[in-house]
């Protein structure tokens, strides 16, 4: 429901307010009921109680800081070897389609599901090997990292046992080893600098994934428009939640379900430096993502093409670094992304 407003970068927006659900709820299917309608009505809702404390989420946003605070030198040297590993700088911008200005796009780091360097898709176009500031630069940075990636990725199958609840499945349907926290998922820590007052942020676009675990700092900027597919699109914002995480549903999930949950389209445009963290959860690349059975009917016939989650992955980072490469007008690159 949207009960306020507030002015962000000079304009007026609406603010949603997101459904919550506690994982620590003993009743799954209080949470599942909670779960379904907020996927129905936003695509998108927080959790609490996650098993991460403020304390550890704390500390994660430091080391996030002490690379970002690395000369560009030093970030230069990881930067990206496939889409998904690596340093990403902040070489492009969009124009913002509600607003009209400029918008430089944020800088990153990427961090994979480590995949032994023997195997065959360790070279592939989405794998690639995980990329690590030295040990002496940043003593004990990746172990952070890593610590931080696996406490979220528990938290994810909490999240997917009352997923699987919320379509009538099996309560460990999402605990499929193939399926929460596969090779496919990965990491983005995600810096929004200053670039001299000038707003910064990422474009209108859904996740890929099948949902996404977002943290963010206390800083306003996510937006959310909950009928992507409307000719006149509305914006609204989300506010930050100090130690809970944003659930975002991504387009695996909404080719699993037919429809039935469909990812979100948002963006972010914030006029100050920013942190956040998005945890990509997808399935291993040989996953084959079809309609779910109990999704499909006579009302609701099946929607989408079956496809491997690999590639699947590889069409849509292809498309999207396909557009960035290209010397054409920000806003052609907001709608094709």
């Amino acid at each position: 429901m949207v009960d306020h407003v507030i002015t962000a970068n000079g304009e007026e927006i609406k603010v949603h307010n997101l459904q919550c659900i506690d994982l620590s709820n003993p009743d799954i299917h209080e949470s599942a009921a909670l779960l379904r309608k907020a996927f129905m009505e936003s695509s998108c809702f927080l959790v609490i109680n996650h098993g991460i404390s403020q304390e550890f989420l704390d500390g994660t946003f430091a080391q996030f800081k002490r690379f970002f605070y690395l000369p560009m030198e030093e970030k230069m040297k990881l930067l990206s070897n496939t889409p998904l590993r690596g340093y990403q700088s902040t070489t492009h911008s969009f124009i913002d389609d509600k607003s009209k200005q400029k918008v430089h796009l944020t800088e990153g780091f990427r961090i994979g599901v480590g995949v032994s360097e023997f195997e065959p898709k360790a070279h592939d176009f989405v794998h690639g090997r995980n990329m690590w500031p030295p040990a002496d630069l940043l003593p004990g940075w990746r172990e952070a990292m890593e610590e931080y990636n696996q406490k979220a990725i528990n938290a994810a199958r909490k999240i997917g046992r009352i997923m699987a609840v919320a379509l009538d499945l099996n309560e460990d349907f999402f605990d499929q080893p193939e399926l929460i926290g596969g090779d496919a998922s990965y990491t983005n820590i995600q810096h929004y600098g200053n670039h001299e007052g000038d707003l910064v942020g990422a474009p209108p676009h859904c996740d890929l994934s099948l949902f996404t675990l977002l943290a963010t700092d206390d800083i306003w900027g996510l937006q959310i428009c909950r009928e992507k597919n409307a000719e006149s699109q509305v914006w609204e914002a989300v506010a930050p939640v100090k130690g809970a995480y944003i659930v975002i549903v991504g387009d695996m999930l909404e080719m699993l379900t037919n429809g039935i949950f469909r990812s979100m389209l948002h963006k972010v445009i914030v006029d100050q430096e920013r942190y956040s963290t998005a945890i990509f959860v997808s399935p291993n690349t040989d996953y084959i993502i079809k309609c779910l059975p109990n999704c499909i009917s006579a009302e609701n016939p099946p929607k989408y093409p079956t496809i491997r989650t690999g590639q699947y992955v590889s069409d849509r980072l292809g498309r999207i670094l396909s557009r960035l490469a290209e010397p054409k007008s920000a806003s052609t690159l907001v709608k094709k992304v």
